[in-house]
């Protein structure tokens, strides 16, 4: 069984490290121990210069002691410099010594009396610098020294003869010569760290091997769990801290083994639960693919999930695609979507067949990580149970408002038909009233009137008798509305952006009662926005020959538990609200046989959309 590519390069990988970490420890400690042994070879190899030309001056100075000895005389330098044993000594220790490089005798005057090498006698030489001092410098002053070219250091060593100063006996060192005594030992030195290196690497590659060998095999390990083997691990129980780590290894492999065959058995269960559901469920992952489809959502995409499983937004749907849309502004924004009718790819062109509803999947103030989408067939909608009820409440909820809209009226026309009696009989008393009182009497009688009229307007829009659907423009409607609420909203900071489509074809619809429904959701945007906003009204064309208009605020929005009831009966969360406007305006809006949509996000604002047939389509 061979590891993988990756694994195989982890593992060289870690085994060059090792390798690499050890003989660079190696060379660390070469280091250090060449450096010490370097320091202290050049104090021993400068002591032992420093003795060496001690040992030749004082040689010298005891043959030149015996020779004043035996002959005493007025010019002793003279016997000096002809004393065959004295130069025999001076010319001997040049040999002698490695590192002296002459030996000469001067006077007082620095004339060489005496020298190792006979043509620089007679001469004057200057002292060179003292050899001693040289010596007592730290190690790094003498190092730079040392590679000084031409560099002469002297040993002086004074003569006196009955405790008068005669002369000096000089012993020349030159640094070169030490310097290649240095070079010869650094050459051992690099020679055997050498040898230390080879010996350094071939233990490190033997440890390496040694000890990558059990995460070799637990690497092994882990690759067979990844393909479904977990019979893994060591079977001999744990014996040292890899062993522990298999044996571990082993207990994981069971404990995967045993969470799997449980993962499948309640996979296999939710498969078929799902599976017989009549709504097909699609769910989309974060990067905007299809992860998962019902058998239902299979037959309404009109392919096998195995084939549009991870496909792509884009690549299941066309770009006109209703559904495309929903499921952009879903991820782009967080919008939610609820019962809206589209066409699928199986469904014939020009007839929506489904309902869809599409839900993001995101935490509070996270990106979204994925999306919902419940596909209803109409044929199933139109005899579901759930249907039938909702149905039954709305019938009821109409009756209740026709109740309420036939007792309101009675109980305000009554005291507006007393009122006008009241006022018929004050103008039959006064024959002939003050100006300021028949004047009162007609604001009176005029409001009156107003308010009967305002009575028979709102029990014509809760209550037609009949609707006049006649054809009409939907961006003429939306102008006059903008007209009436622009002057009195714009000084409060709402501002107004409205994108009508030009070639928007005319729909069938009662003129006063979409104005007034229009009026309503508008009004309701600008009063959302206590503190200004921008409110966008855009109107487009629909696959299918169908007027969208889509009203947009900036305000607070709506909570989630709100949005639920928004259309209910007398719900409202606005204070001093009725809770009948948003109810009425849908109310419109079936009657004109179109659809009303709300979507909304706290923080954000809300969005209403009416979806009304353009002329030309069934209603």
């Amino acid at each position: 069984m061979s590891p993988s590519p990756r694994s195989e390069r982890t593992r060289v990988s870690l085994l060059a490290r090792q390798i690499f970490a050890i003989t660079l420890l190696a060379l660390f400690v070469l280091a250090v121990a060449t450096i010490v042994y370097v320091g202290r070879l050049g104090t021993l190899i400068w002591q032992d210069t420093l003795s060496e030309a001690t040992l030749t001056a004082r040689q010298v100075y005891a043959r030149c002691s015996l020779t004043l000895t035996r002959k005493p005389t007025d010019d002793p330098l003279g016997v000096l410099r002809t004393d065959p044993d004295l130069r025999h000594q001076v010319e001997a220790s040049v040999g002698y010594s490695s590192n002296v490089l002459y030996v000469l005798i001067s006077d007082a005057d620095n004339r060489a009396v005496m020298h190792s090498d006979p043509k620089q006698e007679g001469r004057v030489l200057p002292a060179k610098p003292d050899l001693a001092a040289l010596v007592a410098l730290d190690p790094i002053q003498r190092y730079e020294r040392l590679f000084k070219p031409g560099e002469i250091y002297e040993l002086a060593l004074p003569i006196d003869l009955n405790s008068k100063p005669l002369g000096t006996i000089r012993v020349g060192v030159a640094l070169p010569l030490v310097l290649g005594r240095f070079k010869e030992e650094i050459r051992d030195i690099a020679a055997l760290g050498g040898l230390v290196i080879l010996a350094a690497l071939a233990v490190a590659i033997g440890l390496s091997h040694l000890t990558l060998r059990p995460i070799r095999r637990l690497a092994e390990d882990m690759a067979r769990l990844r393909r479904g083997e977990f019979d893994v691990g060591s079977e001999a129980g744990p014996a040292d801290e890899f062993g522990k780590l298999a044996y571990q290894l082993q207990l994981l492999g069971q404990q995967i083994r045993t969470d799997r065959a449980q993962l499948l058995t309640e996979q296999a269960t939710f498969q078929t639960a799902v599976n017989e559901l009549e709504d097909g469920l699609m769910l989309f992952g974060p990067d905007g693919r299809l992860m998962f489809a019902n058998r239902s959502a299979e037959a309404m995409l009109g392919t096998p999930f195995g084939r549009a499983e991870q496909l792509s937004i884009d690549e299941l749907f066309q770009p006109d695609h209703p559904l495309r849309g929903m499921l952009r502004q879903a991820f782009e924004e967080g919008a939610s979507f609820r019962s809206v009718a589209v066409e699928l790819s199986s469904a014939p062109p020009g007839s929506p067949q489904f309902l869809a509803s599409v839900f993001p999947v995101s935490a509070a103030g996270q990106p979204c990580e994925g999306a919902i989408v419940l596909v209803k067939d109409l044929k199933s909608v139109a005899v579901s149970a759930r249907t039938l009820q909702s149905l039954i409440q709305y019938s009821a909820q109409i009756a209740a408002l026709g109740q309420v809209t036939s007792e309101m009226a009675h109980e305000v026309r009554n005291p507006l038909h007393g009122m006008l009696m009241h006022v018929a009989v004050l103008r039959e008393r006064l024959a002939e009233p003050p100006d300021d009182v028949s004047h009162s009497l007609d604001v009176l009688e005029r409001e009156i009137g107003r308010l009967d009229g305002v009575v028979n307007k709102f029990m014509n829009l809760v209550r037609p008798k009949q609707v006049s659907l006649l054809p009409l423009q939907v961006n003429g409607l939306l102008r006059d509305v903008l007209a009436l609420l622009e002057p009195d909203w714009a000084p409060r900071g709402v501002v107004f952006s409205v994108r009508l489509s030009p070639e928007l074809p005319e729909v069938r619809g009662d003129e006063e009662l979409l104005r007034r429904s229009f009026m309503n959701i508008v009004l309701n945007a600008c009063e959302a926005m206590a503190t200004g906003g921008t409110v966008t009204i855009t109107t487009s064309l629909l696959t299918g020959g169908v007027v969208r208009i889509s009203v947009s605020d900036t305000g607070p929005g709506i909570p989630t538990g709100d949005l639920e009831q928004i259309f209910v009966m007398y719900y409202t969360t606005k204070p001093g609200g009725s809770g009948i406007g948003l109810h009425l305006v849908r109310r419109v809006v079936d009657l004109h046989n179109g659809d009303m949509q709300i979507s909304s996000r706290v923080g954000q604002g809300t969005t209403i959309v009416i979806q009304l047939p353009a002329v030309g389509m069934p209603e």
